[in-house]
């Protein structure tokens, strides 16, 4: 919450980056003539845990034009923790110079790629950019509010069900198909702009700083397990797959490039938006790239499944849901003028999801514990000193303490060794 003696004739005190003359410019930009920025106003916070890796808050930002007109725009302003020790410990920086780069530079020639083709129903679940700045130190994103458009976020703690389940899977559909028509038809453009993301996750360089916590991880998946199914093919299964090694695997995963697309990366119930009719999901968008990455579809595709779903609605839809995904992705390939048997066939694809699911899980073991964490029992982001520490350090992340959580997470698990894919 702002303090009520806050200066809103400058946001400076949020983030140096953010100077007048910047936001005169963005104002300007955004509007398509001069507005000079004016003041900004507080609309309110983001709830606890809807945000570990950066800083949130919803603002409305003025101006005024050479008329004397009054101008703003609302925004989701996102910028880099303040607190030396938090930052250096979660690599903040890392995260968001991949996604300014992702909106910066990957998404408009996505977009002008798309733009260039005549689609029935052309990928646009995405939310727009304002503002941008990366030095490391003062990093900002600011995304146009979709709240004002009707959308919002579902509850994280609850499993989604197959209509939200479909607007993900269109919505993540549409945008791998960009990627692949694209890499088709334009392949030395699609590897020049792929350098400008970075793996931040699963990569040689990240073990020291993970291993500690992925251990950690490891033990309350498999202590869901054996207290769920004890004595069980599925505790022998998940002890097998819960070591060191599996970090190794999912490196390798990442780097698919064969029938790698630009693909979210963090593809949990908080990075989708709603909009509504009465009760049931109409449409969705994206938000929070800071895991974007090229690497096959399957891994966000997957990571949807063991991250959002239940196993009640997994065994009611799983293969509907599957086929819905490429039934979608093959008709926007088809679309844009690519052959989707040639560049990414249901065989392929299907394969794939054999392959990579163990993927979609272990990222799980990691995302299920906060998931269903109530919103006061997030885990807290206020850190002391300003050296880097080993995150495990502040994610201490306890056994579920409750029956609903353990099956939540070792039910994943049974899914996975059910399907053959573990």
């Amino acid at each position: 919450m702002m303090s009520s003696t806050e200066d809103f004739s400058s946001l400076l005190d949020v983030s140096p980056a953010l100077t007048n003359k910047r936001l005169s410019l963005a104002l300007t930009d955004w509007f398509h003539e001069e507005v000079s920025f004016t003041h900004w106003e507080y609309v309110g916070d983001t709830g606890k845990g809807d945000a570990y890796l950066s800083e949130l808050i919803r603002i409305k930002i003025h101006g005024t034009n050479k008329d004397g007109t009054s101008k703003h725009v609302q925004v989701v302003l996102k910028y880099i923790p303040k607190n030396t020790c938090r930052r250096l410990t979660f690599r903040s920086d890392e995260f968001f110079r991949n996604e300014i780069n992702f909106y910066n530079i990957i998404l408009p020639c996505l977009l002008k790629f798309q733009d260039s083709k005549n689609l029935t129903e052309p990928f646009k679940s995405y939310v727009n950019l304002f503002f941008s700045y990366c030095d490391g130190l003062n990093d900002v994103i600011c995304l146009e509010d979709a709240s004002l458009e009707g959308f919002t976020s579902a509850v994280r703690q609850e499993g989604i069900d197959f209509d939200h389940c479909k607007q993900i899977y269109k919505t993540l559909a549409k945008f791998h198909a960009v990627s692949f028509a694209m890499k088709d038809q334009k392949a030395d453009e699609f590897d020049t702009i792929k350098n400008a993301i970075f793996e931040t996750y699963y990569d040689d360089r990240h073990w020291d700083w993970y291993e500690r916590y992925w251990k950690r991880i490891c033990g309350v998946a498999i202590d869901a397990v054996e207290k769920e199914y004890p004595d069980s093919i599925y505790l022998e299964k998940v002890k097998e797959f819960a070591v060191p090694e599996r970090y190794k695997e999912m490196i390798k995963a990442v780097r698919t490039h064969d029938t790698g697309v630009f693909s979210h990366g963090d593809s949990w119930t908080n990075n989708f938006l709603f909009k509504y009719e009465g009760k049931k999901p109409v449409d969705a968008k994206i938000i929070d790239f800071q895991l974007a990455r090229c690497a096959t579809p399957v891994l966000d595709v997957s990571f949807v499944i063991y991250a959002c779903t239940t196993q009640d609605m997994r065994l009611k839809y799983y293969d509907e849901l599957l086929e819905y995904y490429y039934k979608v992705l093959s008709t926007q390939i088809r679309e844009m003028g690519t052959d989707p048997d040639k560049v990414y066939s249901l065989e392929t694809f299907m394969a794939e999801i054999k392959k990579y699911s163990f993927f979609g899980l272990a990222f799980s073991f990691e995302s299920t514990p906060m998931i269903v964490l109530a919103p006061e029992d997030a885990v807290p982001m206020e850190m002391e000193g300003d050296e880097k520490r080993n995150i495990e350090d502040f994610w201490q992340i306890p056994p579920f303490k409750t029956k609903e959580g353990r099956q939540r997470e070792a039910n994943n698990i049974v899914f996975c060794v059910d399907r053959g894919y573990i």
